[in-house]
């Protein structure tokens, strides 16, 4: 793959990851997602020439992405306090706050992982990586409705093991 190729298979990508960091991290520092995105393209540059051997670079971008930002995310989330932050009040959550979210997150992860694997992947294809309906439907070799369909069975399967765990 050359420069040209990159660059404009880079640009779209690039504002995939910006969006899909930022929901992961609603609370965080905006600048995260801008890092993530680099460091991304910067691997994905790297192993440019092995690119053709994946079915979906894009997927491989997100996984990459997902990955990176969690370890940005847990690097960031220790005891240690910028100076700039030091003022502000209310700004991150309490320790029983941050357990509970982190309990839930868990929760719903358990959950999807016990999901059917066909509901399991879309699921994790939509919300987790960000991607469209249109595109999880070339990947999978589905139908747009058939997709739509596996996500809404998904859906539902989640809400009611989570409410029978409450």
């Amino acid at each position: 793959m050359n420069r040209n190729e990159f660059e404009r298979m880079a640009i779209p990508l690039r504002k995939r990851i910006v969006s899909m960091v930022r929901g992961m991290s609603a609370e965080s520092d905006p600048s995260l997602a801008d890092d993530v995105a680099q460091d991304t393209l910067l691997k994905l540059w790297t192993i440019r020439d092995k690119l053709e051997e994946y079915r979906s670079v894009e997927s491989l971008a997100m996984v990459i992405a997902r990955n990176r930002a969690i370890d940005m995310l847990r690097e960031t989330s220790g005891v240690t306090v910028g100076l700039d932050t030091v003022g502000e009040h209310g700004s991150t959550p309490s320790p029983e706050e941050a357990m509970i979210r982190s309990e839930s997150a868990d929760d719903v992860l358990g959950i999807i992982a016990s999901l059917p694997s066909v509901q399991q992947a879309v699921i994790r294809m939509r919300h987790l990586e960000g991607m469209e309906i249109d595109e999880i439907a070339r990947i999978t070799g589905s139908t747009a409705g058939s997709i739509r369909v596996a996500l809404s069975r998904a859906r539902q399967n989640i809400k009611e093991i989570f409410i029978q765990k409450q």
